[in-house]
């Protein structure tokens, strides 16, 4: 009675396994046949490959007493390995699609006052959800009726400072195309389209909207201001150009990416937009043990002082900023230096990143 009770509870324990690796198999085709037909061929293949050796080997151990047919062991190996290379294949598309669910990419909006004058420092990202910067202008909106003056992140175009700009920090192109084209892939907004709904209100009134940044003449400059004064930046902007230069090989691949994604198949569109969000959040997530940037001095905290000054001289009592949330802890610790009396009073998150409106609730 042992020995039958046994083997009831391993043909309970193997059926529940073919269930679950069968489940697995078929949410993983969908995700194998939107990349492409030859990947489920190519998994099918593999697996009956490897399913020769692993019968084989079964055959020895454990059929050597009953002679069960070889073809029914391989058959049964194969069609085990098909369910669980297809998992595997498909297992990071789900992941990254759960990564968005699970740990969204989110944005601090900090109110900030010294007791005399108070800031609204939004944390912006250049690609996000549709929601997110509907959620942004609607607060920017409610803000210029509160009496507050907009501060926007850009650096802004010079003539002097273009083409040194483009080659050196945007990779040879347009920085705006480039989020452009993200968004389109990625499934998401481009943070320009929304903020041309405050247009009217810039026209008619364009002293409360300051283009608080640095131009592409000043980023020049300085620049070459650290490679000159600080050795320790020179060797790293040295060694980000290399970096830059060694990375042509993953441009290509990126460039391949966006040309398969965009190639008017919906299911590739689907499932880039699943990948891009994915790896988005995962590398623009705040992570306190984040390493500062080779091009921090520069990037940061050169126009963290620039925002700082033009922050402190503007005699208005009410400031609402627009900039990555990777300037808000350099701008407060600037602004305590100023006046110890500042401090954060207030937070509040929103969601950057998250499935498109039409998406909720698919893959």
């Amino acid at each position: 009675m042992a020995n039958r009770g046994d083997f009831n509870l391993k043909q309970r324990v193997l059926t529940v396994a073919w269930f679950l690796l069968g489940l697995g198999f078929l949410l993983a085709l969908p995700v194998l046949f939107g990349f492409s037909i030859w990947i489920p061929v190519g998994v099918f293949i593999l697996a009956l490959a490897l399913a020769l050796p692993i019968a084989a080997i079964g055959r020895f151990v454990f059929d050597r007493a009953e002679r069960k047919p070889f073809v029914r062991r391989w058959l049964g190996a194969s069609v085990a390995l098909l369910f669980v290379l297809s998992i595997l294949a498909a297992a990071p598309i789900y992941y990254l699609a759960g990564i968005v669910a699970s740990r969204p990419m989110i944005a601090p909006q900090a109110t900030l006052s010294n007791g005399h004058k108070t800031i609204i420092f939004q944390g912006m990202a250049h690609v996000g959800s549709e929601t997110f910067y509907k959620t942004v202008v609607y607060d920017l909106q409610h803000a210029i009726a509160d009496g507050y003056v907009i501060y926007y992140e850009g650096v802004k175009p010079d003539p002097g400072g273009d083409a040194w700009f483009s080659k050196t920090l945007a990779g040879g192109g347009d920085l705006n195309s480039r989020y452009k084209d993200l968004g389109k892939v990625c499934g998401l907004a481009f943070q320009g389209e929304y903020f041309q709904l405050l247009a009217g209100d810039i026209r008619e009134h364009p002293d409360r909207h300051v283009a608080a940044d640095v131009s592409t003449l000043e980023m020049k400059q300085e620049y070459e201001r650290l490679i000159a004064s600080d050795k320790s930046f020179a060797e790293k902007a040295r060694k980000a150009a290399d970096e830059e230069r060694k990375d042509a090989k993953g441009a290509d691949v990126s460039a391949k990416f966006l040309n398969w994604a965009q190639d008017g198949n919906p299911r590739h569109q689907s499932l880039a937009g699943v990948v891009c969000r994915g790896v988005m959040t995962i590398a623009l997530t705040p992570n306190a043990n984040k390493k500062p940037g080779d091009l921090d001095p520069l990037l940061l905290d050169y126009r963290n002082r620039v925002l700082v000054s033009r922050i402190l001289a503007d005699p208005r009592p009410r400031i609402y900023v627009n900039y990555g949330e990777d300037h808000l802890p350099g701008v407060l610790k600037m602004l305590q230096a100023s006046d110890p009396k500042w401090k954060i009073v207030a937070v509040k998150w929103t969601r950057v990143i998250e499935p498109p409106e039409d998406l909720h609730g698919r893959l």
